[in-house]
Parts: structure tokens; C-alpha cells; sequence
């Protein structure tokens, strides 16, 4: 049964924070408080807490700004120090995979082991030709000083973190886990893998999802600022020009032309990291992109996705699995949050699974 009461998801990025306040424990959760700050730069760079002070004392403007009275919450983490590989190993009882894992991790993280947060899942179970049964552990590792950081900003701000979780897991909550429960629910077969790319400020997390498990996480350094910063550094623009260009608000065909190139040799990162992922498991049932975060919006960004992956892309929705509250917003600007929100909504429903 998921856990009755509020659950708040806090999703701090390289630009901004944003937290989803949601009531679960009903059927439909509900989304009761939806707040977001901008960061000024320096705090946060590429997913990784630069100032933890002055990152503490936004987390508590705005707490107070918008009247959040809960102060437990559920915080994402993505950055160059996690690492998420699988590790296959013979079927085993949970307790004894525990000690597996711990005995076996140091071959699967470039991390000393004593230096690390560790965490598992089992995500699929199959038989080898030769009948040895068989499952495939997704391995997530953390180095234990930037979770700290993360930890001492948090804390500072008088709040309580009650779990940290990949930001790539929580997303898989707001973008794709109703569709399965629906199909569950309709005695229907899952379909295919699902491909989500998550495009932030300063990275873009790709999670490969089978039947609502996640089987692939990859972290690209590289989002949505810094194409800002390529414009404006190229072309010695303002940063709010790039934005414009970013947009297809431009008619300068120089810096269009530089934006179409560099979004080119992006998505040309994102189809390595899925042809590593086919060749890796043989899985060829990729159906679809789903394509969730700020960056996101750039023009042109889901026709180069298409011709450079050769899927359908979808524009990802997180308040489709969620009722909406009473929020400050119109209907119009809860439309322009919505790619940005993926995270934070996904983090506040872990208390809705079973």
C-alpha cells in the first residue's frame, strides 16, 4: 500500500530549485504546492553544490515564499560523481544478494569503496542457455563528499532529507509509470522500452525504461546552458538574446546555423550512449522518446531527435499522473513549468509505489 500523508520532492539544479508538494496516498495523488527559485550563478555547477550557504538560504526563501510548512523531503541527485552500471549475477535470496553486491561493487565503480553511497536494484531476471537463472542488478554509486554537500545545504536550511534518489528514477514516476499501471490494470502487455531524456540547465540525464523499470541511466554534462553560453560567446550576445535564438525568436541565420550544428552533434551524444545500451543487452524494442526538462524547448530540438534517433518523440507531461491542487498558477503558466517539473513531481510520488 503507498504511504497516506505529503510527500515533498526537491529537485535542486545547476539554475534553480523546485519542489513538488504531493498528497498520496488516494488512488490519484495530488499535486497541492508547486514552487520554483532561480539560482544565481556559482551556487550549483553541473549538478554539484558549489555554495552551500548561500544554496541554504534560497532553500529557505522559498520555504517561506510559498508557505511550506512540511519540512521532510525527498532530494534528487544527478551529476559526474554517480555512476549507474549493471551487473548481472547469478539468482540468489535478497539477503544473500546484499553481500553479493557489497563483495563484487569495486569491480563496477571507479570509486574507492570507502569513499562511496551505494545502491541497488533488481531489474530484470532471465535463464542463460545453459538453464543457470540469472539477474541483472542496476548498480547506482554515489562518491559520499557530494552527497554531503547536498546534505549540509539541506540541513542548514532546517530541512530533513528522508531518502535520496537518482533523478533519473524519479522522472520514470511523473512521465511513464501510469501508462503501465494502466496497461496492468487492463491486462494488457507492456509495450516496448521507452527512452527518456531529461534536458536541465547543466545536464541531461538519458534513462532507458522496460515495463516501468528503469535498465539505463547515462548523465551527459551538458544542458541547456550551454548552448546559452556557446551563443553567447561565439556570437557575443546577451544571455537573454541566446534565449531568444534558443527559442526560434531569431532571424539571424549565423547563429541559427551555429545552434542547428551544435543541437546536431548533441543528439549525435545522446544515439552513442543508446547504441552502447543495444549493444550491451541486444534490447531493439526502443519504441519512443519521452523529452521532459527546461532545455528542452530549444528550437528544432525533437526533429533533430527523430532524424538523429529514428523514434517518435513525445513532449513528456509529469501532471498527467497527478491531480491538481489549488496552485498559483494559470493554466497557461503551468503549461511552461510542466518540462521543467518532471524531477520534482517524480520524486514526491516514491511514497505512492507499493
Amino acid at each position: 500500500m503507498a504511504k497516506a500523508g505529503v510527500a515533498i520532492g526537491l529537485d535542486i539544479s545547476t539554475g534553480s530549485i523546485k519542489v513538488a508538494e504531493v498528497n498520496v496516498g488516494r488512488r490519484e495523488p495530488i499535486l497541492s504546492n508547486l514552487a520554483i527559485i532561480m539560482l544565481p550563478d556559482g551556487v550549483v555547477r553541473e549538478g554539484e553544490v558549489d555554495d552551500a550557504a548561500t544554496l541554504a538560504s534560497y532553500l529557505k526563501e522559498l520555504w517561506k515564499q510559498n508557505r511550506i510548512s512540511r519540512r521532510k523531503v525527498i532530494l534528487g541527485v544527478s551529476n559526474q560523481k554517480v555512476i549507474v552500471r549493471p551487473m548481472d549475477l547469478p539468482y540468489m535470496p535478497e539477503d544473500e544478494l546484499a553481500s553479493a553486491v557489497k563483495y563484487q561493487v569495486q569491480e563496477f565503480i571507479p570509486i574507492p569503496i570507502d569513499d562511496a553511497i551505494v545502491d541497488y536494484e533488481v531489474v530484470d531476471e532471465y535463464m542463460t542457455g545453459e538453464e543457470e537463472r540469472m539477474q541483472t542488478v542496476l548498480l547506482a554509486a554515489a562518491h559520499r563528499e557530494m552527497i554531503q554537500s547536498f546534505l549540509d545545504a539541506v540541513l542548514q536550511a532546517g530541512l530533513s532529507p528522508v531518502a535520496i534518489e537518482l533523478k533519473a528514477f524519479a522522472m520514470v514516476r511523473s512521465l511513464v509509470k501510469k501508462e503501465y499501471q494502466f496497461l496492468e490494470e487492463e491486462g494488457g502487455e507492456a509495450p516496448g522500452s521507452v527512452c527518456l531524456i531529461n534536458i536541465g540547465a547543466g545536464i541531461c540525464n538519458i534513462c532507458v525504461v522496460k515495463e516501468g523499470t528503469p535498465r539505463f541511466v547515462r548523465m551527459l554534462m551538458r544542458g541547456g546552458d550551454f548552448f546559452t553560453k556557446l551563443l553567447c560567446d561565439h556570437l557575443n550576445l546577451s544571455p537573454v538574446e541566446a534565449e531568444e535564438i534558443k527559442r526560434g525568436r531569431s532571424t539571424d541565420n549565423d547563429a541559427n546555423a551555429l545552434l542547428q550544428r551544435e543541437i546536431q552533434a548533441f543528439v549525435g551524444e545522446i544515439r552513442r550512449s543508446l547504441e552502447y545500451y543495444i549493444s550491451q543487452t541486444q534490447e531493439r524494442d526502443l519504441n519512443k522518446v519521452i523529452l521532459s526538462g527546461s532545455g528542452s524547448k530549444m528550437i528544432n530540438l525533437p526533429l533533430e531527435l527523430n532524424r538523429g534517433l529514428r523514434l517518435p518523440i513525445e513532449i513528456g507531461h509529469p501532471l498527467q499522473n497527478v491531480q491538481l491542487g489549488k496552485l498559483p498558477y494559470t493554466p497557461e503558466e503551468l503549461a511552461e513549468l510542466e518540462a521543467s517539473i518532471a524531477v520534482s513531481v517524480g520524486l514526491a510520488l516514491r511514497d505512492t509505489e507499493d
